[in-house]
Parts: structure tokens; C-alpha cells; sequence
């Protein structure tokens, strides 16, 4: 208690301290401030690879086929959110860089971001918003350890989906002890490595399926999860956008993130390194699956995902073995801002301790309760995809931005008013893509897309994905 009620004197005394970064706009300048560094934290390479791990791999096997069903509509509604989603996370990086200084300390950086611009009202406001969405996009990752075992499984796994949580929560629950980070981003390199391995099998698979076809021997069907279909042109692109915010709007994580780096003025390199890593890795998946399907996947709905088109091969297995060990990267980073969040608020010491053990293991109880509720994987990312993480990545970056800049920059930069006029048009937009979105979701739920049944302790062997 003595190390926690320091560690508050300390923060306060940084509070009441003045100031100012001159005319920077927090990327990289020359000075001693923006020059401070955290020598025992990651590295700019360490970073990007960990962003990267984290954003590819599951939201990948939706989203790729989403786009690609889409045809030339859905490729461009799907560079501008990417383009956007980048954007939004430099600049949120600025804001870190901009009070920094300040707040350094923070257990919860993206708080600190919001009530530096706008007050103690914003610091709350943005704190509740992040933990709402690391805890249920954790569930989104925690679903995903059981949808990829069903799928190594196959048939001999039928009505095993509600045993399947606990199971993988007693494995990844000791890691989530881990601090920070730093401390555990050798477990988000090797989450961002398997990915790249998994999406090599996958185009693989993908080519084998394509040789089927034009034999005429192919027995591949869209199952599960998802359907042939068709969808209005409007449905569709909805669900598109709400998996693209799903898959690239972790920007829930991003702060802390950055304020675990040496260099954290560097971090505007480490993000476009990291969504390039991921672009890479995205596009020659959506272009097999553009040549070998083509026309077939028109319009099919928002539940299906790359490995229904598949062969059940060993190429397909390997491929979810390998998107099942990258999850457990994504559990950790995704779920951390929530874990200093709470311990923060519960005055828990930031060493190892029981509370600490206490605390992240209960957390996880929860969100396993929740996914033994809503055993559907899609329900809960749309969710979290269409409202959340909209708010978390691209209104609120650009609302503290515009303010930070006016509080920090005593010279405006040259990109002022081009920045100001990005910023406005992303911020009036956002709620129009919002509407869309959980539009499109209850639309999906009437119409009984969702394929929700009942809670798994109602009847374990009745819910399904």
C-alpha cells in the first residue's frame, strides 16, 4: 500500500507541474523531452511486430472474404477505413508524445490523453469506453480459441462448443499475470509470426480448393458460419466496415502500447510499419481468393469466413492451429489496458502480487461467463466493431488531436488546416458508419443471421456458433 500511495504523490506532483513542448506536434524533434527514452522498454521494431500480431489473423479470415464479395466497391470502402483507422492511430501517438511529460506515469495513458484535453469529465469517459471494449473484444479473441478448435476438430467435435472456454481459460490465464508489454512481447512476436505461417497455408489451401473446382471434385461447401446468400448492396457493406473496425481499430491498446517503447516519439514509424506488415499479409489473400472464387462469393453474409471455403485437409488444420497459438498474443495485449485500469482504481501495487492474480483471473472469469452467454463469435465483434471501437479510433483521436494541437503547438505546422479539414470530415462521418453498422447488425438478428441459440449453461449441447 506504501509503493501504491507514492506512486499516486508521485503522479501528483507531475500534475501540478507546467509543461510545454514549443512548437512540436509530437512526432520526433530534437529535444531533450521528445529524446527521454524507457531503456528497459521495446523497441520500434518489437512494437510494429506486436500491432501486427495483433491486428492480423483472425479478423482476417472475415474480413478478406467480405471485401472480395464486395468486388471494386468493397476494395475501396475498405482502403479508406484502413487509411483512416492509420491515420487516427498517428495521431493519437502525437497525443501521447504531447503530454507525455506529464503524465508518463499513467497506468492508463489513454485517459490521460482525454482529460489533458478536455478535463476529468473526458479522463472518465474515454476510461470506460476502453474497458468496455478491451473486455469485449478479449471475448471476441476467447471465442475464437473455440472456433478454431471446431475447426480442427471437425465432425468429431460436433456439440463440444461450450467445453471448450474453460478449457483454454485455465491455459492462457497465467500469462495475463504478466505486466505489461514489455514484458511479453516475445508471446506477440511469436503471435505475429504464426500468422504469416497461417496465411501461407491458407492461400495454399486456397489453390488446392481452386484445382478441385475445375475438376469438378471439389466437395467444398460454405458451412457453419457462413452462407451464399445474397444481401442488399447496403447490408453488406456494413458488415464489411464493422469487420474492418473490428480487425484494425485497436487503438484501445495503442497508448499503452507506446508508452511501454524506448523511444515512444518514434511511435509514428512503428505504426506504419505495423499496418503495412498487415497489408501485406491481407491483400495477396484477398487477391487468391479473388482469382480462384471470383463471381461465387458475391454477396455472401457477414458470418463467413476464409476457412469455409476450404478443403478439410491437413492444410486447413495447420492453418487454425496456428491462428489458435496467435490468440493468445492477442488476449494478452488486448485485455491489458482493462487490467491497469482496474488495478489502478483498486490501488493494486504495479510488482507481482496476489491481488494482481486475484484481479486478471476474475476478469477472465467474467468474459468467459459472457461467451458461455453469447456463444457467437459475430453477434459480439459487430457489437464492438460498430460502436465502440468507431468512437475509440476515430472520433476521440481526433477530438483530443485538434485540442492537444491548440494547447502544444505555438507555431502551427505546415499541415494545419489539411489536418484540421481530415479531422473535421472523419468526425462527421464516423456516426453516419456507426448507424450503418448496428443497422446492419439488428437487421442480421431479426432475420435470424446471427444463428444464436441459447446460453451454453441452459443447454451446452444446443448452442452453437
Amino acid at each position: 500500500m506504501a509503493e501504491s500511495t507514492d506512486g499516486q504523490t508521485l503522479r501528483l506532483i507531475e500534475r501540478s507541474q507546467h509543461v510545454s513542448t514549443g512548437n512540436t506536434s509530437g512526432d520526433e524533434k530534437d529535444t531533450k523531452d521528445s529524446e527521454s527514452s524507457n531503456a528497459d522498454g521495446i523497441n520500434m521494431w518489437q512494437t510494429a511486430v506486436s500491432i501486427s500480431g495483433i491486428c492480423a489473423g483472425l479478423g482476417f479470415l472475415a474480413v478478406d472474404v467480405l471485401v472480395v464479395s464486395t468486388g471494386w466497391v468493397g476494395f475501396l470502402l475498405f482502403g479508406l477505413l484502413y487509411a483512416a483507422l492509420l491515420y487516427t492511430s498517428i495521431i493519437l501517438g502525437r497525443c501521447w508524445n504531447m503530454v507525455r511529460a506529464k503524465w508518463g506515469s499513467e497506468r492508463h495513458p489513454y485517459g490521460a490523453i482525454g482529460q489533458e484535453a478536455f478535463g476529468d469529465w473526458a479522463r472518465g469517459v474515454v476510461n470506460v469506453l476502453v474497458a468496455v471494449a478491451c473486455f469485449t473484444n478479449a471475448i471476441v479473441f476467447l471465442m475464437g480459441f473455440t472456433e478454431m478448435t471446431l475447426t480442427i476438430g471437425g465432425p468429431a467435435l460436433e456439440g463440444t462448443l461450450c467445453y471448450w472456454p474453460p478449457v483454454f481459460g485455465v491455459i492462457i490465464c497465467p500469462f495475463l499475470w504478466l505486466a505489461t508489454p514489455k514484458n511479453f512481447w516475445l508471446v506477440l512476436a511469436g503471435s505475429f509470426f504464426t500468422v504469416v505461417l497461417s496465411v501461407i497455408f491458407v492461400i495454399i489451401s486456397i489453390f488446392v480448393a481452386g484445382d478441385s473446382m475445375s475438376k469438378g471434385t471439389s466437395n467444398t461447401t460454405v458451412t457453419t458460419h457462413g452462407e451464399l446468400h445474397g444481401e442488399s448492396d447496403f447490408l453488406h457493406l456494413a458488415e464489411v466496415a464493422g469487420t474492418v473496425f473490428w480487425l484494425m481499430g485497436q487503438h484501445s491498446v495503442i497508448p499503452t502500447l507506446q508508452q511501454d517503447m524506448q523511444q515512444p516519439q518514434g511511435f509514428t514509424k512503428a505504426i506504419i510499419i505495423a499496418d503495412l506488415l498487415t497489408l501485406f499479409l491481407a491483400l495477396p489473400m484477398m487477391l487468391v481468393l479473388l482469382i480462384i472464387f471470383g463471381d461465387t462469393l458475391t454477396n455472401v453474409t457477414g458470418t463467413a469466413i476464409v476457412f469455409d471455403l476450404l478443403p478439410e485437409d491437413a492444410l486447413k488444420k495447420v492453418a487454425a492451429l496456428l491462428i489458435l497459438v496467435h490468440l493468445a498474443g492477442g488476449v494478452l495485449l488486448v485485455n491489458n489496458p482493462l487490467f491497469q485500469y482496474l488495478e489502478e482504481v483498486l490501488n493494486i501495487p504495479t510488482d507481482f502480487s496476489w491481488k494482481r492474480v486475484v484481479l486478471r483471473s476474475s476478469v477472465l472469469l467474467g468474459q468467459i461467463f459472457v461467451q458461455e452467454t453469447l456463444p457467437h463469435f459475430t453477434l459480439l465483434s459487430s457489437i464492438s466493431g460498430g460502436f465502440l471501437t468507431p468512437i475509440l479510433a476515430l472520433i476521440v483521436p481526433c477530438l483530443c488531436y485538434l485540442r492537444l494541437r491548440r494547447i502544444y503547438q505555438e507555431v502551427p505546422s505546415k499541415l494545419y488546416t489539411l489536418e484540421t479539414v481530415v479531422c473535421v470530415i472523419i468526425i462527421g462521418a464516423t456516426p453516419c458508419l456507426i448507424g450503418a453498422i448496428l443497422f446492419g447488425t439488428g437487421t442480421a438478428i431479426v432475420r435470424g443471421k446471427t444463428a444464436f441459440t441459447v446460453p451454453c449453461y441452459v443447454n451446452a449441447t444446443q448452442a452453437r456458433l
